[in-house]
């Protein structure tokens, strides 16, 4: 017996040791990799039509099927496009936010592939030249999603290309192997697609790049950035090649993932995927792979597909897109402020916000609004001290910690809240001069959340929980209480150390309920500036 343990222990070691030489081998390999990631973000624009029909873009959670469904949408023969203008204005806004170049005549094309959800058995895009091209985006290592401690330097992803092209439709399948269920809703509505260059070396940069895209389609209005419902989907385009190597690898391309976490674990195991294939001595096989968020892990779906396979051919019935330099002049003139240029704002106006502070908001749409309306303005406008300032990290620390929280309680958004940025301000310095305690501003805030349109100062003082910190009109009134209770006056002056306390608490309590204030105030006042223990009355 002892020598069949012996015998298991050390099997157990050698088993550890090999553990360790395949675990030290498996990420000497890994490191000696660099990945390459490219991504193709389909956007669908924010317009009341379709982008070459006038059917109505149906809301693709509570719209009946098929029920905004042009004959253009449906593939009738005799019918022909018509481009809306919504969509190029949306395409013109967006490129220029991206800092790409707008080419004054613009072509679109048949790209040719047979889905059952897609009647025209072609897809109306722009191949040969595109809306825009040769843009670039900044991703840093302040920017979310990114690691700080493993990106210290900014990354910039190249835009190859913007175009426009339309949806196709949403094949529904059934258990049944008999037929699947197809909704035209969504087919013929608007997309741009945002294409990069070969640019990104990990999934936390392709997240930040993303993340990014999608505060800058938010500020502009032109996508709502929605991928849980689908109106902003994402492909990458991954591959891995030996460190100092110019060469790009085979790549292989992940549809449709539908969220910026999906995407980071996507990539990272698809990376991974690749290096042991190459390290086992095999090739990599370019093809279109899926990624399945249980498993946290992709399979391939079909080979991929090139150029020839679609049959490109020019769109015979759409003339060439043209797009004068005024209209880029004035597209130009009333781009809004981006989200970067936000955040690098925040950081040089407030000191004491960092770069997360200013992410935390402006990644929460109407927070950056809100916050500057609530810094601005007078400490007095609650009527109370104006010689204590509202300091701007007070009320960012109020709205993150605090209101943020509530809001989320009530189901509520910093846009749709019935909080104003005054009475917050106001609140914060209630705080700040010690008009109310900490634990009372947060049951004022949930009152205001709640609907409550009652200035901060008046709910306050309804709510009793208003405090006094005037020194000599708080000891006078101690010496009031002392003197109405002449008993208890006597009783702590003859008791001893224990009966003297539980006095001491009762008078406490008579001075709380005379001032109806919270007991850390009305406490150190009967404590350092009453009677006590003289108690001469």
């Amino acid at each position: 017996m002892l020598q069949f343990a012996a015998f298991r222990a050390r099997d157990s070691q050698l088993l550890l040791v090999s553990s360790c030489k395949r675990w030290m081998s498996k990420n000497q390999a890994a490191s000696s990799w660099e990945l390459c990631v490219g991504l193709e973000i389909h956007a669908q624009i924010l317009s009341k039509s379709k982008a070459f029909s006038p059917a109505p873009v149906a809301d693709s959670l509570t719209a009946p099927p098929n029920s905004a469904v042009d004959i253009l949408d449906a593939g009738m023969p005799g019918t022909l496009p018509r481009l809306n203008k919504r969509c190029v204005e949306a395409g013109v806004n967006t490129a220029l936010a991206l800092g790409c170049r707008i080419n004054p005549i613009s072509y679109f094309d048949r790209k040719h592939y047979f889905y059952a959800d897609m009647p025209l058995g072609f897809q109306i895009t722009q191949n040969r030249i595109p809306l825009a091209e040769h843009g670039a985006v900044a991703v840093g290592h302040d920017s979310p999603h990114v690691d700080a401690e493993r990106s210290t330097s900014e990354r910039t992803v190249t835009i190859d290309r913007l175009h426009l092209e339309h949806d196709s439709g949403k094949s529904m399948h059934t258990l049944s192997e008999q037929y699947t269920l197809v909704d035209l809703n969504r087919a013929g509505v608007g997309l741009m697609e945002i294409v990069t260059g070969p640019d990104m070396a990990s999934g936390d940069e392709a997240a930040a790049f993303v993340q990014q895209i999608m505060l800058i389609l938010n500020v502009l209005g032109t996508c709502d950035g929605n991928m849980a419902e689908g109106s902003l989907r994402v492909d990458a385009n991954i591959s891995v090649r030996p460190i100092g190597s110019t060469e790009l690898g085979t790549r292989c391309e992940v549809k449709n993932i539908s969220g910026l976490r999906f995407l980071s674990k996507a990539i990272e195991y698809e990376r991974q995927r690749q290096i042991d294939v190459l390290c086992s001595g095999e090739c990599i096989h370019p093809e279109t792979r899926n990624f399945d968020p249980v498993t946290g892990m992709t399979v391939a779906i079909r080979g991929k597909e090139d150029d020839t396979d679609y049959r490109f051919m020019p769109e015979p019935d759409l003339p060439p897109l043209c797009v004068s330099d005024a209209y880029i002049a004035d597209m130009r003139a009333r781009q809004p402020e981006l989200p970067r240029q936000t955040v690098e704002r925040l950081v040089t106006t407030y000191s004491g916000i960092s770069f997360d502070d200013a992410w935390l908001l402006v990644l929460e749409p109407g927070a950056v609004e809100f916050f500057e309306a609530a810094t601005r303005g007078r400490q007095d406008e609650h009527n109370a001290r104006p010689d204590v300032p509202v300091a701007h990290n007070n009320v960012f620390n109020w709205m993150t910690s605090e209101l943020f929280g509530v809001l989320r309680a009530c189901g509520q958004t910093v846009q749709t809240t019935r909080v104003a940025p005054t009475a917050l301000r106001a609140l914060v310095g209630m705080v700040a001069d010690s008009t109310v305690s900490g634990l009372s501003a947060k049951k004022i805030l949930a009152a205001l959340a709640a609907g409550d349109d009652r200035e901060p100062m008046a709910l306050a003082e309804d709510m009793g929980v208003v405090q006094r910190s005037d020194a000599a009109w708080l000891a006078d009134l101690c010496a009031t209480v002392l003197h109405d209770n002449a008993v208890q006056t006597a009783q702590y002056r003859a008791g001893d150390a224990k009966q003297q306390t539980k006095i001491l608490k009762y008078f406490v309590g008579q001075v709380r309920a005379e001032t109806r204030c919270v007991h850390i105030v009305c406490g150190w006042v009967v404590l350092h500036r009453g009677r006590w223990p003289s108690m001469h009355v």
